[in-house]
C-alpha cells in the first residue's frame, strides 16, 4: 500500500512476479509474435531524407529465431504486411500470432476478420484480413508490456550489435536526449550499407551458440532449434496463388451500377467478370509501384473474382483511340455472341424435329348396338315398320364379344410411376440404351424419349455423376 500512494501502479506491479511461461510447448512456427523497432541510427535514404530506421521483425516463439523482418521509415501496415508475407513465403504459416494492439499492427487489412480485435469499429461489411485469410489466429498482448513478446528481448541485443557497430560511427544518435554521442549528427549512412549491417547482424544473432532458452538448454543456438523442430513438424504451405495476398496493397472498392467498372487512385479498370457484383462493395488488390497493372479483385469474404484491366483515358477528339475502343466493344460483343450461341444447344427447327408425330388414329369398331324405339317415317300414313328378326352371330364375332367382356373384367393396371428426379430418369435411360445396345426391341417411343431427357442439363450432369463415382450416384 505504502509502494502504491508513494509511486503509483506501475511500481506496485513490478511488485508481483512475472509470470514465466513455458514456450517449449509449441514446435518450430507453430506460434510467433512480432513487434517493431526504431534503431538509433541515422539512415540516408534513397529520396535523400535522413532518419531513423523502423524495423518490424518476427520471432519465432518456440526457438527464438528471427524469422523475417522489414524495414521502412515508420511503422506502417505495408511494411508488417510485406514483413509477414516474407515469413509465409521462407518458411510457411504459423498457427497463432502475437500482435502490439497498435494502429498498425491491429489494421483491418492485417487482422479484420478476427475474433480478438478491439482496436477500430468492427463492421460486418470489413473485407477479411490476411490472417484470417490464411488461417492464423491473431492474439494481441498487453500495452506497455515487454514481457508479453519476447522478441522485445531480441530487440535489446540488436541495440548494442547494430546500433553502435563500427560501421556506424558517427551516425549513432544515442538511445535518448541526454545520451547523445559527441559527434551526434555528424553522419548518415546510407540504407544500403545499414541492411547489409543488419542482415549480418541477425544472422549472427540467429547462430549463436549457448543459448540458455529451455529449448536450447544453454547449447543449441536458434538456428539448430528451430531447424531440428521445423524438419519433423507439419507446416502449413501457401500456394502460389496466395501470394497476392501479401504482395499487392488491399483497398476497398465498388463496382459502378451500370457498365462494371472500377475507379482506383484516378484510373479505370473493367473486366466482364464483374458484370456480376454491379453496385457492390469488392476488394481490390493491386501494385502501387505499377498501377498501369491488372487490378485483382475479391469478394468480401476472400474469394478471388478475377483480373480487371486498367482502360487508358482517351482525349476528347482523338479519333484513333475512339476506333480502338469500338473495335474492342465489337469484339467482346462477337465473343459474348459466340458463347451465347455454343450454350443453346438447339434450335427451334431442331427441338421441334424431337417432338413424336401424331400416329393416324386406329378405326374402331362398335361392340355393342343400340337398340331404336322410335318407329323411322316411312312415308305412309299409319304402315307399321316391319318386326325385327334376330340375326345369329358369326363365331369371329362372338370371339370379340368373348375378348371384349375379358378385358372389362381384368383388373386395371398398376399407374405409371411418374419420373421426377434426374437419378430415376437416367436408370430408365441407361435400361433402354442397354436394351438398344443388346439389339433387344424398343418402342420408338421409348427410343424418343431417352434422347429428348438425354439433352436435359439435369441429366447431362447427373450422367457425369455417374460416370465419376459409378451407381452410388443413381440413388435417388
Amino acid at each position: 500500500m505504502r509502494v502504491l500512494a508513494r509511486e503509483g501502479e506501475d511500481a506496485l506491479k513490478r511488485l508481483y512476479p512475472a509470470q514465466t511461461r513455458d514456450r517449449s510447448m509449441f514446435h518450430a512456427l507453430e506460434a510467433v509474435n512480432g513487434d517493431g523497432h526504431k534503431f538509433d541510427v541515422f539512415v540516408r535514404w534513397p529520396d535523400g531524407e535522413i532518419g531513423r530506421p523502423m524495423m518490424v521483425a518476427f520471432q519465432d516463439l518456440y526457438s527464438g529465431k528471427i524469422v523475417a523482418w522489414r524495414v521502412d521509415k515508420s511503422e506502417n501496415r505495408d511494411s508488417i504486411r510485406l514483413a509477414l508475407g516474407d515469413l509465409v513465403e521462407d518458411w510457411g504459416i504459423p498457427e497463432h500470432i502475437w500482435f502490439d494492439n497498435t494502429r498498425a499492427f491491429a489494421n483491418k487489412a492485417l487482422t479484420a476478420g478476427t475474433a480478438s480485435r478491439f482496436r477500430f469499429k468492427v463492421r460486418d461489411e470489413d473485407p477479411v484480413g490476411l490472417c484470417a485469410l490464411l488461417g492464423i489466429q491473431v492474439h494481441f498482448t498487453l500495452p506497455y508490456s515487454g514481457q508479453s513478446k519476447p522478441i522485445e528481448r531480441a530487440f535489446r541485443d540488436l541495440c548494442d550489435s547494430v546500433a553502435r557497430h563500427p560501421a556506424f560511427a558517427g551516425a549513432w544518435c544515442g538511445n535518448n536526449p541526454m545520451a547523445k554521442p559527441e559527434n551526434y549528427g555528424s553522419k548518415a549512412v546510407d540504407l544500403d550499407d545499414f541492411l547489409r549491417v543488419l542482415a549480418e547482424q541477425l544472422a549472427e544473432h540467429n547462430a549463436r551458440p549457448g543459448r540458455r532458452s529451455q529449448v536450447c538448454g544453454g547449447v543449441k543456438s536458434f538456428d539448430q532449434a528451430f531447424a531440428e523442430s521445423y524438419e519433423i513438424s507439419a507446416i502449413r504451405k501457401a500456394e502460389p496463388e496466395q501470394r497476392r495476398l501479401w504482395l499487392l496493397a488491399a483497398e476497398g472498392v465498388k463496382v459502378d451500377r451500370t457498365d462494371g467498372k472500377i475507379k482506383l487512385l484516378g484510373n479505370v479498370y473493367w473486366s466482364d467478370s464483374l458484370h456480376d457484383h454491379l453496385g457492390q462493395p469488392l476488394i481490390a488488390r493491386f501494385d502501387p509501384d505499377d498501377l498501369a497493372a491488372d487490378l485483382h479483385v475479391y469478394r468480401l469474404d476472400g474469394g478471388y473474382i478475377g483480373a480487371a484491366a486498367c482502360i487508358d483515358a482517351a482525349g476528347f477528339a482523338d479519333a484513333a483511340a475512339a476506333r480502338e475502343h469500338g473495335r474492342a466493344r465489337r469484339t467482346w460483343m462477337k465473343a459474348a455472341k459466340t458463347m451465347l450461341a455454343a450454350e443453346r444447344r438447339m434450335d427451334a427447327a431442331e427441338f421441334a424435329a424431337l417432338i413424336p408425330s401424331a400416329a393416324p388414329p386406329i378405326a374402331l369398331e362398335s361392340k355393342v348396338v343400340a337398340p331404336m324405339f322410335k318407329a323411322p317415317n316411312l312415308g305412309a300414313v299409319g304402315a307399321r315398320r316391319p318386326i325385327p328378326v334376330a340375326k345369329p352371330i358369326t363365331e369371329a364375332e362372338a370371339a370379340q364379344l368373348a375378348a371384349l367382356e375379358a378385358e372389362m373384367a381384368a383388373p386395371a393396371a398398376p399407374p405409371v410411376p411418374m419420373l421426377h428426379d434426374p437419378a430415376t430418369r437416367l436408370r430408365r435411360i441407361l435400361e433402354i440404351e442397354a436394351r438398344i445396345e443388346a439389339g433387344q426391341d424398343v418402342p420408338d417411343d421409348d427410343r424418343r424419349w431417352a434422347i429428348r431427357q438425354s439433352r436435359l442439363p439435369d441429366i447431362v450432369a447427373q450422367r457425369q455423376l455417374y460416370e465419376d463415382f459409378g451407381p452410388a450416384a443413381l440413388t435417388a
